[in-house]
């Protein structure tokens, strides 16, 4: 409530300064524990809360915490923040769980802090993570898992999610690795280069993330990957949707977990958290493109992604330039040369922090919960960070800005006012009409290719989804591409 000062004006409250006093990941690699003996998700969580709040300097500060987010993952837990509350020994503390997004951690960094700003929380503590790796071989041989599986009691806050048409739409595709690649062809004709260089251009983006990882010691995959194997299909590196192998796509099947505890300046300051320690978000912001890929204007870039960075920046007073750390959101090629292109940063500087999806890997929802416990050390080090934060087919952006300096003040700014969407309408399921192909992708099972998917546009305008089977289309599109040709869809089946 306002208070008044002497003449009977009233008085805004204080506003609290958010400041991120401890992050921590926690990994188990195969072969670090017997099967059975191995932590689960919540012993992954638990021990990163641990350790974000030994890195504070202040591990009694997990007392103080009111409010655990935790990002949504292929598990069975109705609430894992109140479990790992349980394991930590809290009561009566908040909890909340995401949906499945790569935007989460983020998500839940800006609703904790504005949450702080506001007086309505003294500390909150931002988690995610998994160990599907071990369930994955647990269920191989037939076992059971020891570690905590309690659903968690309570009724957890749920945050984000996706409109049903989005969904229904991933549903139709099988995957998100095909929309990446659809981008991937998109931008490869627009750029004017044939196949096999927007190959080399992947591959060669791809080795500059996989240097990164090696020198991550909490990346899952800490071997160099050059170019070469990187780009080229062979047993280890089987392709999945053309152009990408399997070394360009995104890793989940991992046992990792990040922490990121957060409270307000004058708790930091009375627990002792040394000034050297704190890192303040400054803003985190948030958008949508159109809920459909097929009803998108373009394929080749993402006005809310650059609606959402450009905001980020312009809350933060820096210029692109002023930032030292950046950390663009990488499952796949596609998104992190969009998001260079919106930014205007050099393909060429260091783009991330971890290495990646396709290296560093992460729980299904918590790329980014690793990207900001990876740029906390860099921050409180001098220069400030950017965080890129992707969820669905490069539908959902988040960015923040981190830095050792405070802020004017915080902000969590939903851009989605700024994005200038302009809808594509939907081809009928029974069109039967001339169309040109603006992007192409094949798709492989492990036995080899199926078939083409293409994003065709009618005379009108109009975008559809078709696909074909005939064996040279599926050549073609591998060899020297098929988007830019005309052609004719009957029925959802591109002849040409």
């Amino acid at each position: 409530m306002p208070t008044q000062n002497d003449s009977g004006l009233a008085l805004q409250r204080p506003v609290a300064t958010p400041v991120i006093v401890g992050a921590a990941q926690s990994i188990d690699r195969p072969g670090d524990h017997d099967l059975l003996d191995a932590p689960g998700p919540i012993e992954l969580m638990v021990a990163a809360a641990r350790a974000a709040a030994a890195d504070a300097g202040a591990p009694a500060l997990l007392d103080r915490v009111g409010w655990i987010g935790v990002t949504g993952g292929f598990y069975r837990y109705r609430n894992p923040a109140a479990v790992v509350a349980e394991e930590l020994g809290l009561r009566g503390v908040g909890t909340a769980i995401t949906e499945i997004t790569g935007t989460a951690p983020q998500d839940l960094v800006g609703l904790a802090c504005e949450r702080i700003a506001a007086g309505e929380l003294d500390a909150a503590l931002v988690l995610g993570g998994e160990a599907r790796w071990t369930n994955q071989q647990l269920k191989r041989q037939g076992l059971s898992p020891r570690w905590n599986e309690s659903p968690g009691d309570g009724t957890p806050e749920v945050i984000g999610g996706f409109a049903p048409e989005a969904i229904a739409e991933m549903a139709q595709l099988g995957s998100a690795t095909v929309f990446y690649a659809l981008f991937e062809d998109a931008l490869r004709l627009s750029h004017g280069r044939t196949v096999d260089e927007q190959r080399d251009h992947c591959a060669e983006l791809w080795a500059r993330e996989s240097r990164v990882a090696e020198a991550n010691p909490y990346a899952w995959d800490r071997t160099r990957h050059e170019v070469a194997a990187i780009r080229d299909e062979s047993e280890q590196n089987r392709m999945i949707c053309f152009p990408y192998p399997k070394a360009m796509v995104a890793n989940n099947t991992v046992n990792m977990a990040s922490a990121v505890l957060i409270c307000s300046t004058e708790l930091a300051r009375s627990a002792g958290v040394a000034d050297d320690r704190r890192v303040f978000p400054h803003v985190v912001t948030s958008s949508h493109e159109t809920w459909e890929v097929r009803r998108r204007a373009e394929l080749t870039g993402c006005p809310a992604l650059t609606a959402a960075g450009e905001a980020a920046l312009e809350h933060s007073g820096l210029d692109v330039s002023d930032i030292e750390h950046v950390d663009l959101y990488a499952c796949f090629p596609s998104i992190v040369q969009m998001s260079s292109a919106a930014l205007g940063l050099d393909e060429g500087r260091p783009l991330t922090v971890t290495g990646g999806l396709g290296f560093a890997g992460a729980a299904i929802s918590n790329s980014v919960g690793h990207s900001i416990a990876a740029m906390v050390p860099l921050v409180r080090a001098g220069g400030a960070g950017l965080v890129h934060g992707n969820g669905g087919s490069a539908t959902k952006h988040s960015f923040a800005v981190y830095s050792p300096e405070p802020p004017r003040a915080f902000a969590r700014i939903d851009c989605q006012d700024r994005v200038d969407l302009h809808e594509r309408d939907p081809l009928d399921d029974g069109f039967d009409g001339p169309v040109s192909v603006d992007a192409a992708s094949v798709r492989f099972d492990r036995e080899g290719p199926t078939d083409v998917l293409a994003a065709v546009r009618s005379e009108g305008g109009a975008r559809a989804w078709a696909t074909s089977e005939d064996p040279g289309i599926l050549d073609e599109a591998m060899r020297s591409g098929i988007s830019g040709r005309s052609g004719r869809v009957v029925a959802g089946t591109l002849l040409l």
